[in-house]
């Protein structure tokens, strides 16, 4: 390596050197000389070359300084020069201002210094950020500069970017010592030069990742780059290896590692940034003269690497060169004045009061959350913007159609739509988006979306939806608070994964948006919504739109029939069709204008060209432009061009031909081949590529590009364009040529065979072995306060430097699910995959905390084993290769049992999964049934690791949880929204709410009268109970009343419905007789009386049914038809009543009836159990006779109904069929009720006290964007992409339902009780039912259980208060001999049992008496009555074995076994204001190798019936310390209150060890050795979801050794080694 001196040797200085220090950075690596010499001065030479260089800046001309005159009251220093060292580090205040209104800091570049870098010739007395306190405008803005230790010359500290971003942050949360001084309470903008945009940049992202800064980085609302090298510079690469050569010289410098192109720092820096900087305004200045440097001029930072090319960023050259980008001579200076207008414009903008734009980074993220938008429309209004030439297009809004239709009237409340019609290519979306900019410039509210087929997200009408949403939430306050407020009332999120277009239709825009009176009308832009899928459902929503505030429309589209098919009642439409005389003009322009540019001499000939170009252009900019630049490559001769012309075709599908061919006909065929896999990737791909992406998919077979932005260009023709670095094809016809057969020639890209290559690609990227070991840096649970989970999207930062892992984690089933259905290279890419790499791509998905994605890629994979099902069925005449046949991983089965287990990897243990994404390795496959490929591939039990045992787990249980109202209680109505389900028992006018996640109770409502209805509003958020005396109005979030109407007639109420709005509901009376009330005044507003035109139609009807638009009522009498009551006037439908004109014999006999939710049909169970569908549109009849329901319902959607039978069998039947899609097979149980949830997914049965909540993946149906399979409507409608075959499953009937565990010192038995009275032992290896031990009456349930620490003794009790109590006698292994020893009855319920240390004595404790018993003698020795009920539980003295304490609220009894005499009592004292009047001890244990007792308290009002059924909700912990024996009679003791601990318990389960063992509020088993805080606490492992019941976790117990005991399904489970992991 050629050594110091000599290189340096070679440098020339001028007069204009780079340095700064940074600038050195820009040293041309061409420089490299051959000289081999060594020299010990070579650190010496160094520091004078970079002195001569700094030296030559004093030549230049110092300038007069600004006038000091001041605009406010400020500190200003008077004499920098002299006052500011120019090597101080850290925040330095400039000026300050009593009452600022912002913060402005500068921080300088590599090498730089906070004065001299902003001072013209490095004289501090020209330092211009100063003059800015005289500037109007920012007169009123504090000015700081930030200095840190950039210095490469020197050999201090090797630091890099992160280290000066945090010093940043930590220098301004220090700054100040009051809220007025402080930094982070105002506005902050950030002026940056050169390397410190980057320290900039690195801050920000810091700041919103730690909560320390997180207000900090809120405040930051802008940053003025100068010269920043986004994306590295060349010349710091040359600088680090002149460092590194150097004998004696300085080391490298980790910063100018970080500043090369290649740096993984930089390129993290800019993928994140690039996610969190929507809220940030940015402008970007970039250099335009070159600095001298060595043999030649260069551009250290290029425009290039300057420019971030964000949405939204403002970029601008300053005439300058990279040293004085950032100083200026005076303020009359042109840079100086462009650099000052943009602070000024900055701070205006940061601290406009007025502003309606999103203020924080906290409702971003909220936005984000709910709608899952994280992308910025203006990305594509850019990339659109970019192609539209300057002034072309501007015609169409002084149009006067457009005019009228931009102009809202008056009060005008109906939309107003105008429609763009063009042919394909002739600038529809170039007149689009200079519609939205010109709407932006006028400053209306404008949401616009462009849908792409080249994206497959953003083609979806759902997403369109969520993205004019999250617009209107980010620019407008009253929409955002209303969506908050919405989402806090109902939990409900508007993601891909969680909501369809229906839903997102009804909720938000019919639910709010329709609703909101706006201060300015709304304008919203879709552009090509014909690419649209689900278009004519959009279209139709958009045109019967009525809203508060005029929303004015705008559609662009290819000519299409769309508009005659909306139906009549539409409003105005104001059409325009596209033709050549419109942009005849603006082609003309723009052929002109790029000839010129090309041909600048001659404009004869300059004109000829244009007119041949334009005869032939018939009014397609996309083919002018095409031709143009195909021309471009003749343009040497008159000859050539003309030739050219003549040879140029007419049309598009010629020109692509002409195109195509000249790929083909590349003389390289490795060329060839890589224009054809670049081309396959950009038709073929979900979204558009990156081009680091894309450059990853090529490798191995294509690598180490030059310029691979100049290849692509080059092979590919103009097939592609690469816009803000992602490549896509340039229009969407380029994709149907290439995707397409033409004149019997195949197509040039086999759609088939592209999608089968690009996901081998995808799934051989996956299946590599490095991903495990680097995510396990990522996996690392992340707890916040409270039990809740922060949930980053970590996979980004997981990509660095892996730009393809992304794609390949999200998008690897999509393509899959359009490959060929026989591929061998396809088929063993699958195996590999799910064989051995699937959990780490399950783990990468969870890194990114959307589970949607795991979905997604499952309804992809059965997608694509139902093709291979279907060739399979006819393979006969299409012959298969043998080799296929022979491979198990080829058969559908094998793919559908993959799909299947991930779907229920989800529903079971999505929450796991986001919280901790390791788990997927140890934790979650032991839960898999055994016959899933999960457990099958991954799950195999090894010494020491997880095993669950004692519970059927041989196939996934549909069944996701039961929860029980009391066995004295039955449920006669069940109704379920997005976040909570409801039950009523009529009987007492109960109901309760429970949580949908966690089917944990949330709140009850008592009615205290016999209560018959409920029913819930469109929006889930109002319940209405119907009693005999009022009917009530309840906020089903809080439980709060809204209104209460008495009941003013004496009729019964048959049903109620909501109107859309919840303003008002009606109810139906057995009158027939129709009411309207107010909620909000709880008044009438209007009655309907029913008059019959039959005299057959007299009396009480059996039933009645309101319809959706609650206009129309559906009447049905026994033994007669239906008749149809149109009791509202409507604009389709007069006021009428209406009978079928023909009806079935099974129609007259009506039993109940459903509308189907747009109200097309009606839905009659008639007695002989068939189904009649009377289609009311054209008054026909459907009979279905294969039903057979007993109960029925309909899903929100219209597509599927359930039914149940006599037997308790559930089916679930597709539409428009009313095929069988699932059926789970009943056992002769008794269904009251049925419903679906509002995603259609899952299904609530009501059984007697049970109601149980099934999620069976049958009901997982494709997205809208998953129907690019090439499946009939019908297919798709019926919901046949699931499978060809209905799914069938068993609800298994639980017998007996386990209500007590206990167990004894050894890990080899436990013992349940069980609401048949029977107590058993079972092994507690397998959990095989031993012995049957006695049995209390089979009438009764056994409540409490205790079985000594020795076995030798059991005792139970049951709800009549029976205490039986038993020896046993251990025979042989497995055998005992039992005896009885007490069968007494208390006189209330037992709440506690306890067995002396030595097993003499017996306690038997009831809420008012305490009973000893001797257990040898069978008597009772003692016992102790209490004048009042208390709230204690007794524990085992941790001193001394004849004692026995009783733990209650305020105080300790420590009282003797053999006479429950009180032999001391200590008042406790808390140190919390805990206040514990009202409460009860439900639990306490001892601690026997600590002497701490510890004890957790409810309020007594969270408390119903018996102590084993509590909720730990407001559960407060407290430990005492009795490690000294108590010898007073009277003591107080101070209690340690354990709020962490408490906060973080859901259940409390026992100790283990000395230590706590709990729940955690993520199903999480956690133990906590309290004695060692913080670091005392453990994460074991977590429980799957479908654990959840009445008692799971109540009677959850753990033994001696660590293995846990929880009941479930009639079962117990038995968890091993769980504890130990």
């Amino acid at each position: 390596m050629a050594s110091g001196p000599s290189i340096l040797r070679k440098f020339r200085l001028r007069s204009d050197p780079v340095l700064e220090g940074h600038d050195v950075t820009g040293l041309d690596n061409a420089s490299n000389t051959t000289e081999r010499r060594q020299s010990a001065n070579s650190s010496k030479l160094l520091s004078t070359v970079s002195t001569r260089l700094e030296s030559n800046i004093l030549d230049r001309d110092t300038s007069l300084a600004s006038s000091t005159t001041t605009l406010v009251h400020r500190e200003i220093r008077k004499d920098p020069s002299q006052e500011r060292p120019s090597d101080a580090l850290g925040l330095h205040l400039v000026s300050d201002v009593p009452s600022h209104t912002g913060d402005i800091i500068f921080i300088h570049g590599l090498g730089g210094s906070p004065w001299k870098t902003w001072s013209w010739n490095r004289d501090t007395a020209n330092f211009w950020p100063s003059w800015l306190a005289d500037e109007e405008g920012l007169s009123n803005s504090r000015i700081f500069t930030f200095g840190y230790n950039s210095d490469w010359r020197g050999t201090g500290t090797n630091l890099n970017l992160s280290d000066f971003a945090k010093d940043l942050l930590l220098q301004m949360l220090t700054h100040g010592s009051d809220d007025r001084t402080a930094i982070g309470r105002k506005g902050i903008i950030f002026v940056v030069h050169s390397m410190g945009g980057l320290v900039a940049k690195r801050a920000y992202l810091l700041g919103k990742l730690d909560s320390q800064y997180s207000d900090i980085a809120s405040k930051i609302s802008g940053i003025v780059f100068l010269a920043t090298p986004h994306r590295g510079a060349q010349s710091a690469t040359m600088l680090n290896n002149i460092l590194a050569a150097l004998p004696l010289g300085p080391p490298p410098k980790a910063y100018l590692a970080d500043l090369q192109i290649t740096s993984n720092a930089l390129h993290e820096i800019n993928e994140q940034f690039r996610h969190h900087c929507q809220e940030l305004a940015l402008v970007s200045y970039y250099e335009t003269e070159k600095t001298s440097l060595y043999v030649k001029d260069v551009l250290i930072v290029g425009k290039e690497s300057a420019v971030l090319q964000y949405p939204g960023e403002l970029s601008s050259p300053l005439y300058a060169n990279h040293h004085t980008i950032c100083k200026f001579q005076s303020r009359m200076e042109s840079n100086y004045i462009k650099v000052r207008d943009t602070i000024t414009y900055l701070a205006k903008r940061s601290s406009s009061e007025n502003s309606t734009l999103i203020s924080s980074v906290e409702d971003n993220q909220q936005i984000e959350a709910i709608l899952g938008i994280y992308d910025t429309a203006e990305d594509d209004l850019k990339t659109t913007s970019t192609r539209v030439m300057n002034g072309t297009c501007q015609w169409f809004t002084q149009r006067s159609d457009f005019l009228r239709w931009q102009t809202v009237k008056g009060m005008e409340q109906a939309s107003s739509m105008f429609w763009l019609f063009g042919l394909p290519a002739t600038g529809k979306t170039s007149i689009t988006s200079v519609v939205i900019r010109h709407l932006e410039s006028q400053s209306t509210s404008c949401q616009y979306h462009f849908f792409s087929v080249g994206h497959q997200m953003k083609r979806t009408a759902a997403y369109c939806l969520r993205s004019i949403a999250a617009q209107l939430a980010r620019t407008n306050v009253e929409f955002r608070e209303a969506l908050f407020n919405f989402n806090a009332e109902t939990g409900i999120r508007f993601t891909s994964q969680d909501q369809k277009f229906e839903t997102i239709w009804e909720k938000i825009f019919e639910g709010i948006i329709f609703k909101t009176a706006f201060r300015t009308p709304l304008y919203w832009i879709l552009d090509a919504i014909d690419e649209a899928d689900g278009h004519s459902m959009l279209t139709s929503c958009l045109v019967r739109i009525r809203p508060v505030t005029p929303i004015k429309i705008f559609l662009s589209s290819r000519p299409t029939k769309i508009v005659q098919t909306l139906g009549a009642h539409t409003p105005s439409i104001i059409p325009f069709f596209l033709s050549d005389s419109d942009t005849e003009k603006d082609i003309r322009a723009y052929v002109s204008n790029t000839i010129r540019n090309i041909l600048p001499a001659n404009e004869q000939i300059q004109k000829e060209i244009s007119e041949q170009v334009l005869r032939k252009a018939s009014g397609s900019f996309l083919w002018v432009r095409l031709a143009l630049d195909s021309l471009r490559e003749s343009w040497y001769t008159q000859d050539d061009i003309q030739k050219s012309l003549t040879e140029l075709p007419a049309d598009m599908a010629s020109l692509y031909n002409q195109m195509l061919e000249k790929i083909i006909s590349q003389p390289s065929e490795r060329s060839k081949l890589l224009a054809k896999r670049i081309l396959t990737w950009a038709t073929c791909s979900w979204r558009p590529l990156r081009i680091d992406e894309l450059e990853t998919a090529l490798e191995p077979e294509f690598s180490d590009f030059l310029n691979f932005e100049d290849t692509i260009t080059q092979i590919c023709g103009n097939f592609v364009a690469i816009d803000s670095g992602h490549l896509s094809l340039i229009h969407a016809t380029a994709r149907a040529f290439l995707t397409c057969e033409r004149e019997g020639r195949p197509a040039y890209i086999q759609a088939r065979q592209a999608h089968g290559y690009i996901a081998v690609r995808c799934l051989g990227y996956l299946s590599e072995d490095i991903w495990r070991r680097m995510f396990r840096t990522f996996s690392a649970t992340d707890y916040a306060e409270g039990g809740q989970l922060r949930r980053p999207n970590r996979l980004l930062l997981a990509e660095q430097g892996f730009p393809l892992l992304g794609y390949s984690v999200c998008y690897w089933a999509y393509h899959v699910s359009n490959s060929p259905t026989f591929s061998t290279g396809l088929t063993e890419a699958l195996e590999t995959f799910f064989s051995e790499h699937c959990l780490s791509w399950i783990e990468a998905i969870s890194l990114s905390a959307n589970l949607h994605y795991l979905i997604r890629s499952a309804k992809y994979v059965k997608a694509y084993a139902k093709r291979k099902r279907s060739a399979k069925a006819h393979s006969d005449s299409t012959p298969i290769p043998g080799s296929l046949k022979t491979l198990p991983e080829d058969d559908p089965k094998w793919l559908q049992s993959w799909a299947t287990d991930l779907i229920r990897l989800v529903g079971k243990f999505g929450p796991i999964l986001i919280s901790n994404p390791s788990s997927i390795y140890r934790d979650i496959p032991p839960f898999c049934p055994r016959n899933s490929m999960l457990w099958q591939t991954y799950g195999m039990v090894g010494p020491n690791q997880l095993c669950i045992t004692g519970v059927p787990l041989d196939n996934w249980d549909d069944r996701l949880a039961s929860i029980s109202v009391g066995d004295d209680r039955m449920i006669s109505k069940v109704l379920a929204t997005d976040a909570y389900f409801t039950t009523l028992i009529s009987s007492i006018g109960r109901i309760t709410i429970w949580h949908a996640e966690t089917c944990e109770q949330a709140r009850e409502i008592e009615l205290n009268e016999y209560t018959p209805i409920i029913a819930l509003n469109k929006a889930g958020t109002l319940l209405a109970a119907i009693g005999l005396m009022d009917y009530t109005i309840w906020e089903v979030s809080s439980g709060r009343l809204v209104s209460r109407i008495p009941k003013t007639t004496e009729t019964r109420t048959i049903s109620v419905a909501f109107y859309d709005d919840s303003s008002q509901f009606i109810a139906c009376y057995d009158d027939c007789s129709i009411f309207s009330y107010d909620v909000r005044t709880a008044s009438e507003l209007s009655r309907y009386i029913f008059t019959p035109q039959h005299v057959d139609y007299q009396g009480c009807p059996k039933t009645m049914s309101i319809s959706p638009d609650n206009a129309t009522v559906a009447i049905l009498w026994r033994g007669k038809p239906p008749l149809l009551w149109h009791f509202k006037a409507t604009p389709y439908q007069p006021v009428k009543i209406r009978r079928a004109r023909q009806f079935s014999d099974s129609l007259c006999a009506p039993e109940a009836c459903l509308w189907r939710p747009d109200g097309s049909s009606l839905f009659v169970l008639c007695h002989d159990t068939n189904v009649v569908e009377w289609q009311l549109y054209d008054d026909q009849q459907t009979v279905y006779t294969h039903l057979n329901p007993r109960e029925f319902a309909i899903s929100r959607d219209g597509n599927l109904l359930t039914t149940c039978d006599n037997t308790g069998t559930i089916s679930v039947w597709g539409f428009p069929k009313l095929s069988l899609v699932y059926k789970l097979k009943g056992e002769n149980e008794f269904v009251r009720a049925i419903a679906f949830s509002p995603d259609n997914q899952r299904l609530y049965d009501v059984r007697g006290s049970m109601c149980s909540i099934w999620e069976p993946d049958a009901l997982v149906r494709p997205d809208e964007q998953d129907l690019e399979d090439h499946s009939s409507i019908d297919e798709i409608t019926s919901g046949s992409l699931l499978s060809s075959e209905p799914a069938i499953a068993h609800a298994d009937t639980i017998q007996t339902t386990v209500t007590a565990i206990s167990v004894n010192s050894t890990n080899d038995y436990y013992c349940c009780g069980r609401d048949d009275g029977t107590v058993i032992i079972h092994e507690a290896l397998y959990g095989k039912a031993i012995r049957k031990v006695y049995s209390h009456p089979p009438s009764s349930s056994v409540l409490q259980l205790c079985w000594s620490i020795s076995g030798r003794y059991m005792v139970s009790s049951d709800d009549s208060a029976r205490v039986i109590t038993k020896r046993l006698e251990v025979k042989a292994k497995d055998t005992w001999g039992v005896f009885p020893v007490l069968d007494i009855r208390a006189s209330e319920s037992i709440q506690q049992f306890l067995f002396s240390p030595d097993e003499r004595y017996l306690l038997v404790s009831t809420s008012s008496t305490d009973h000893i018993y001797n257990l040898r003698t069978k008597q009772e020795v003692c016992s102790r009555h209490w004048d009042w009920r208390t709230a204690r539980r007794w524990v085992q003295s941790p001193q001394d074995t004849s004692l026995l304490m009783s733990v209650g609220p305020h105080d300790v009894r420590i009282c003797n076994w053999s006479t429950l005499e009180t032999e001391s009592l200590v008042k406790l004292t808390s140190k919390t204001d805990n206040d514990k009047e009202g409460s009860t001890v439900v639990w306490a244990a001892g601690t026997t190798t600590q002497g701490h007792i510890l004890y957790g308290t409810l309020p007594t009002a969270n408390i119903r019936g018996n102590l084993s059924c509590l909720s730990h909700s407001g559960l407060h912990l407290e430990s005492i310390d009795f490690s000294r024996n108590v010898t007073t009679p009277l003591t107080s003791l101070v209690s340690e209150c354990n709020s962490d601990l408490a906060r973080r318990v859901k259940r409390l389960i026992g100790t283990y060890e000395g230590k706590i063992v709990y729940l955690d509020h993520g199903l999480r088993l956690c133990t906590w050795d309290l004695g060692l805080g913080e670091q005392g606490l453990t994460r074991h492992f977590a429980l799957p979801r479908d654990w959840l019941g009445i008692n799971t976790f109540e009677l959850a117990v753990i033994n001696r050794h660590g293995t846990m005991f929880c009941p479930r399904s009639g079962h117990v489970a038995i968890v091993r080694n769980g504890i130990r992991l």
